[in-house]
Order: C-alpha cells, then sequence, then structure tokens
C-alpha cells in the first residue's frame, strides 16, 4: 500500500480507495521509471535562407575547370535549401517559389521545373531535384517564401551557374579516344549543323575515371564569336601529356559562322580558358607543329589546321590540362 503523508487510504471506501491508488500510482511511475516529460524545445524561426545548386561530379577530377553544376538543359541538378540560424525550422510545410535570374543581366530565356517546392516543416534543410528549360550562362536560381501571392522578403539565391546544350559523359578506356570523340549532332562531324563543335583526341587516354565534352551557349561576356558556341572538355590528364605530346581539341566551325577570308585560316582564333567560368583568352599559335609553345598550356596548331571538304574550318588546339574554348 502507498502511504502518501499521514494519508491512509485504507481508511477510504473500496471504490474511492481504487481510485486514489490508481492516482498515486500515475504519479509514482514516473519517479520510478525515468519517464518525467521534457520540457518543449524552443522553435526557432528563420530569418534566412540559403541555396546551393550542384551536380554529381565525382570521377571528374579536381581541377579548375569542373563547375560545381554540369548540366543540359532540361537534366536534373540538386537544390539544397537550408535554413539560418542553424536550426531554424517552418513550424508547417511552407511552399518556395523558384525563379531565375541571369548574372550577367536581361532576361532568361527558361524557367525552373518545378516553379514551386515544400518545404517540410520541423526540418534545417532539404534536397530537391529541379530542372532548367534553356540554355543559358549565368543562371541564378532564387527560392522565396511567398505571403499572399507575393514575395516575403525570406529568400535564397544560389552562385550562377551555366546550363549547356550538351553534356556527353565518358569515361576512361573508352576506345575511340585515339581517333577522336565529337560533341554535337552527327557527332561533330562533316554533316553536322551545329555552327561550332568539338572533337577530342586522346592518344594516351584520361587519369581520371570519367570525363565530359559539352557545348554551351556563346554569350558577349565572354569575349567569343557572335553565333558560336562553348566547347568544354572536363577530365585529369594527370601527367599523361606533354608540350611535346599534347592532347588535341578539334574546333569545327561552320562555313556559314567561318567564312573565307583573304587572310586565310590565321585569321580565326581561339579564345580559351582553364577555368570553368569566365571570359575566355586569345590562345597563342604554336611555334611548331604539334608541339605547346614552352611555358604554355595550350597553342592553336595553324599547320595542321585546315579547311575540311563541306568548307568548315578546323582548328587544332593543342593542350595539356582539360580546358574550354570557342572561335
Amino acid at each position: 500500500m502507498f502511504v502518501v503523508g499521514d494519508w491512509n487510504a485504507a481508511k477510504l471506501p473500496r471504490r474511492k480507495r481504487a481510485i486514489a491508488v490508481l492516482a498515486v500510482f500515475g504519479l509514482v511511475l514516473p519517479l520510478l521509471t525515468g519517464a518525467i516529460p521534457a520540457a518543449r524545445a524552443t522553435v526557432i524561426a528563420p530569418t534566412g535562407i540559403t541555396a546551393v545548386a550542384s551536380t554529381d561530379n565525382e570521377g571528374l577530377g579536381g581541377g579548375g575547370a569542373v563547375p560545381a553544376v554540369l548540366v543540359q538543359a532540361g537534366a536534373t541538378f540538386t537544390l539544397t535549401v537550408s535554413l539560418t540560424p542553424d536550426g531554424a525550422v517552418f513550424n508547417k510545410d511552407t511552399p518556395l517559389n523558384l525563379t531565375a535570374t541571369l548574372a550577367a543581366g536581361g532576361s532568361p530565356s527558361g524557367s525552373f521545373s518545378p516553379s514551386q517546392i515544400t518545404f517540410p516543416q520541423n526540418v534545417s534543410s532539404q534536397s530537391f531535384s529541379v530542372s532548367y528549360s534553356a540554355v543559358d550562362n549565368g543562371v541564378r536560381l532564387t527560392a522565396s517564401v511567398m505571403a499572399k501571392g507575393k514575395p516575403s522578403g525570406l529568400s535564397g539565391m544560389t552562385d550562377p551557374f551555366d546550363v549547356l546544350s550538351t553534356v556527353l559523359p565518358l569515361a576512361k578506356g573508352n576506345p575511340q579516344f585515339g581517333n577522336g570523340v565529337g560533341v554535337g549532332n552527327n557527332a561533330c562531324g562533316d554533316k553536322t549543323t551545329e555552327p561550332e563543335c568539338g572533337i577530342i583526341v586522346l592518344p594516351n587516354d584520361i587519369e581520371s575515371s570519367k570525363a565530359a565534352l559539352t557545348l554551351g551557349k556563346c554569350t558577349p561576356d565572354l569575349n567569343c564569336t557572335p553565333g558560336s558556341q562553348i566547347v568544354q572538355f572536363i577530365a585529369d590528364l594527370g601527367t599523361r601529356y606533354t608540350r611535346d605530346a599534347p592532347a588535341t581539341l578539334i574546333f569545327r566551325c561552320s562555313k556559314q559562322l567561318c567564312r573565307n577570308t583573304n587572310n586565310g585560316i590565321q585569321s580565326f582564333t581561339l579564345k580559351v580558358s582553364q577555368l570553368a567560368a569566365g571570359q575566355l583568352e586569345v590562345s597563342p599559335p604554336c611555334a611548331v607543329k604539334g608541339i605547346v609553345n614552352d611555358g604554355a598550356a595550350y597553342c592553336t596548331d595553324y599547320v595542321q589546321s585546315r579547311r575540311d571538304n563541306s568548307g568548315a574550318l578546323l582548328l587544332y588546339l593543342l593542350f595539356i590540362h582539360d580546358m574550354r574554348g570557342s572561335i
């Protein structure tokens, strides 16, 4: 029999005695089991949002030419949305609108799908699969909480990223590397309708387990020829290529874009960068056929460069490390 102070349940009528014993038991049981309800945790309301866009680039190597987002129009990338400060949560499922802007200004060519995501209650971070519908450079995604149909001021924006027209994934040991692998329709052959495309030639294979060959949009801020495209090759080449035995990227430019001139093929220059983003710089001419200039990472070999039977211009870029470039 449980006794609390000088109170004795035995002095009560049987029915009341049973109720009293159950009540006392209910008070004492948590003390015996340690099941004392914890104080309710304080909910931290979010004051900010961070948004990060990414793709799985594992296996491509760690060079500066690997972008955080490597995606073509219509394909999905990962959007990770986190609330700030640390531990902040929404107290209910909350819709976020996804809108696009361009880092260089102007109107975006596409939109995000979905255009709205639902951030779940009681979590601080969540990832979503999202796609962008068009080819654009410097795309920024803004995720915004809406209030009465208008942005509430609580929003987060990603770093700018490029959305490409084509991403061709490649793997180490590709048997076509020695003869060349092209990106674009008709594998960048003489029947292609691309204004510009590229063919990568890698007789010594690649060091990383994966590679990518892409086509992207030429915009005025990149210092490329209007109407052309950006060709990019991404891989870790290790020490497989040297100045005397370089890798080759052949840029094919249509006869409409690269018309014949009195100065011949040397009137056309390749613009190149070994970074994932930013302006392209003019590639110097190679001093000797098949050899990269002393102290340089790339050069344009005008001796090998030529026009094919369709009239398209083929410019040969010799290089040692992954890069991107354009006419």
